[in-house]
């Protein structure tokens, strides 16, 4: 195990970790319940850490992270299944769950 990142927020921990899970690398949040000591344990030691299980796939998991950091751009599009309209990094409309039409 690797640790890739740690950061005072717990959101921030986990979306980075559903980021990772969502592109198949398996990854550990640590330090969850914390958030209450810190102050008192250094922030090193208390802070939210995302946990690489393997840590060859530390290359991938960066770049994911900078991939969700930097939307594609481009134009939006239309739903065809409810009209919604979408931003041009979504591949799947929110509001019905239909994947995005070419």
């Amino acid at each position: 195990m690797k640790l890739l990142l740690s950061t005072p927020s717990l959101v921030h921990a986990a979306h980075c970790r559903n980021l990772l899970q969502a592109a198949g690398i398996r990854a550990d949040l640590r330090n969850t319940w914390l958030a209450g000591a810190m102050g008192d344990i250094p922030l090193r030691e208390s802070a939210p850490q995302v946990w690489l299980i393997d840590d060859e796939m530390e290359a991938q998991a960066w770049a994911v992270l900078r991939a969700a950091d930097n939307p594609v751009a481009g134009p939006g599009w239309q739903c065809a299944s409810c009209a919604e309209r979408h931003e041009a990094q979504f591949d799947s409309c929110w509001q019905c769950g239909a994947p995005r039409q070419p």
